[in-house]
């Protein structure tokens, strides 16, 4: 295809320059002809980015098949002048798209952001008779949109798109205000570059930066402070802000320095005049002139570079105005396997952040405002840097994990190839439709069975049934079902013991998630894991206690439960499941809000038997196999982590924490496969 894209773009700053970067590139590599328009040299300080040769030779690119062709509007002059004076960006763009398209006329247009560029889009769209596919980010959609003096247009804008990319509470209100359903489409999550963003690779040369700086008179006035050479320091990037924890991270540092402890910050921020010359005054005001180092922006292939020079990154982001915000500023900093330090509003935007628990992949400051836990947490990290690596290796693993299936250009090319032929969006990059309630999950086998027991008033399976819609959403209903099989069983229809087990089973899952007689307390996924230390270190593991989460029920069964997992159809059904031990996690919590069910090996749950809170790891680990070879040992200590991991057990440094806790159920985990879910049985 030829593509036109409208958007921002290097040197311009932020996160929605950063997708419109990587999804121009990454459309190219797949063998598209891309053309940006932009206004991006038209940006100012501070939020313009710090451009090397080299770094504006990255702007365009060529491939084995595809290429990136920027056409940039010129910055405004006298020969556009008119009162008021403004920079006339919408009808720049909407020219430079007519005329790139009038010398090869384009396939499809996308544009990135409403303001300027989907207007812009829309107009020339209107020019060429091209399709429009338009895109929002957090900001125009949480902020722009809703405002009286642009709602209107911008409405007109989204229901002119060919599509309309946009997810959750946006694409609801999109909707409202007009927007065809079946011409909204995701856009799919933005997956980081893991060839750039990585643990190994070059660190930021702050003395050579100084000097490249200082030799621009544009970008020198960004560059302010100083961070002694061999001093360890964090880091911090993206705007300045009271909303971004800026001033918070500014008054603990100011601790540290009271306290005797050498630490900097090196800032990749900046922001508006007067919160760039507040974040100075008060850095002067703590005394850490000599210890706060401003840099200007840097282009997003260089801010890796900056990532791996820091003991840590600081993303502390909290009671953000716009709601939808989702920066990608966490998952950069994990998949570079440098320790993150991050608001719990932060990390909970990070999708299965459970699996991100407080010491162990990051550090988590529940309220950014809390300066002596702030300082508490940094001035941990000064004194004791050895657990940092390992925290920057676990919350790598996670962050490559959570981008395993993510294809950001993958999933665009499909929605603009959608838009170019005319056909519908295809039903992977729809918006989700709302989930089916709870109990509309649970015994989808007992249906089955409830469906055969009623058809022509026999027992028997008809060929080719399906599941049906009759009624089954309690225990008291799924038990009636059970008994009428048991009596057909017991007038000789052997036959059905396949189904009898399948409904038992689906029951006793039932009655463990209803289980009340060990109440489940409220606790925060994130802080899962109590100890002195800031963070766990590689020989920490060992000595931690582990104790299974309280929610957690484990069923053992004489059948094999995985026979009832590929069921769709009553044909399905095993006619006699093997008889061999099987294990079921069920999670005990109000309605709604229980976790699916977890199908278990026996070696996980007899590890989640013996996670009482009165052993250690490494007295689990000897109870399971004391003869156990080194390599084995080391496999079982990694599982016991990954069903940390996972939520099935907590982790504490005393034995205490677990006296006066009867022996729950114990908790189970996965099995072997990667993915932990087992589907409902």
């Amino acid at each position: 295809m030829r593509i036109c894209v409208i958007g921002k773009f290097p040197p311009i700053q932020g996160g929605v320059s950063m997708r419109t970067y990587w999804a121009a590139h990454g459309l190219a590599a797949r063998g598209h002809d891309v053309h940006v328009i932009t206004n991006a040299k038209e940006a100012e300080p501070p939020f313009r980015m710090f451009m090397r040769k080299q770094d504006w030779r990255r702007c365009a690119g060529r491939y084995a098949a595809g290429s990136v062709t920027v056409h940039w509007t010129d910055p405004a002059d006298g020969t556009q002048a008119y009162i008021p004076m403004a920079s006339p960006f919408v009808s720049k763009l909407a020219t430079l798209v007519a005329r790139a398209h009038a010398e090869r006329p384009f396939d499809v247009l996308y544009s990135h952001y409403l303001e300027p560029y989907g207007v812009a889009g829309h107009l020339a769209a209107e020019m060429t008779g091209v399709p429009h596919v338009v895109r929002m980010a957090g900001s125009d959609a949480g902020r722009l949109w809703h405002h009286p003096q642009l709602e209107l247009l911008h409405d007109h804008v989204l229901r002119s798109a060919a599509r309309v990319i946009v997810a959750g509470r946006v694409a609801e209100r999109a909707i409202g205000r007009g927007i065809a359903p079946e011409r909204i489409a995701l856009g799919g999550a933005f997956d980081v570059p893991e060839d750039l963003f990585k643990p190994r690779g070059p660190g930021l040369d702050l003395a050579r930066l100084r000097q490249e700086v200082e030799a621009d008179p544009v970008a020198a006035p960004l560059m302010w402070g100083d961070v002694a050479c061999g001093r360890p320091y964090f880091g911090v990037y993206g705007k300045l802000g009271h909303s971004k924890g800026s001033f918070s991270l500014l008054a603990a540092l100011g601790r540290l320095k009271r306290e005797g402890l050498d630490a900097g910050l090196v800032a990749l921020a900046h922001g508006q005049p007067e919160v760039e010359q507040h974040f100075r005054a008060t850095a002067r005001r703590f005394g850490l002139a000599d210890r706060v180092l401003q840099i200007p922006f840097l282009p997003h292939w260089r801010v890796p570079e900056f990532i791996r020079g820091c003991l840590a990154v600081c993303c502390l982001e909290q009671d953000f105005p716009i709601a939808i915000h989702s920066p990608i500023v966490a998952r950069e900093v994990l998949l570079c396997g440098t320790c993150l330090v991050a608001s719990t509003e932060m990390i909970r935007k990070l999708p299965g952040y459970e699996r991100l628990p407080n010491r162990y992949g990051c550090v988590a400051v529940d309220d950014v405002n809390d300066v002596d836990a702030l300082s508490d947490r940094l001035a941990a990290m000064v004194r004791d840097p050895e657990p940092a690596a390992a925290m920057g290796a676990r919350g790598h693993a996670y962050a490559r994990d959570l981008q395993r299936d993510l294809s950001f250009v993958g999933t665009l090319e499909e929605i603009l190839a959608a838009a170019v032929a005319g056909e519908p969006i295809a039903p992977s990059s729809r918006p989700m439709e709302e989930p089916a309630p709870a109990g509309d999950a649970r015994f989808r086998l007992t249906r089955l069975v409830a469906e055969a027991m009623g058809m022509a008033g026999r027992p028997g399976l008809p060929e080719g049934a399906a599941a049906a819609s009759t009624p089954v959403h309690d225990v008291a209903r799924a038990r009636q079902i059970l008994a009428a099989v048991d009596l057909q069983i017991g007038n000789g229809h052997t036959g059905l013991e396949g189904l009898a087990l399948a409904v038992a089973t689906e029951i006793a899952v039932a009655k463990a998630e209803a289980d009340e007689s060990d109440p489940v307390p409220e606790e925060d996924p994130i802080f899962r894991l109590r100890g002195a230390r800031w963070g766990v270190a590689p020989g920490d593991m060992a000595k931690l206690v582990p104790l299974c989460a309280p929610q957690v029920r484990v069923l053992t069964f004489d059948h094999d439960v995985a026979e009832f997992m590929s069921v769709r159809k009553l044909e399905d059904f095993p006619r006699h499941p093997a008889k061999r031990p099987s294990f079921i996690v069920a999670f005990a919590g109000p309605e709604g809000h229980a976790r699916e069910p977890l199908l278990i090996d026996e070696l996980t749950a007899r590890i989640l038997g013996l996670c009482d809170g009165t052993r250690t790891v490494s007295e689990v680990i000897r109870a399971l196999d004391g003869g156990a070879s080194a390599a084995i040992q080391k496999k079982q200590l990694q599982w016991i982590a990954r069903l940390f991991q996972d939520g099935l057990i907590a982790l504490h440094d005393d034995r205490a924490a677990g006296t006066g806790s009867r022996h729950r159920r114990a908790a189970g985990g996965r099995g072997k496969t990667r993915n932990p879910t087992a589907p409902r049985v």
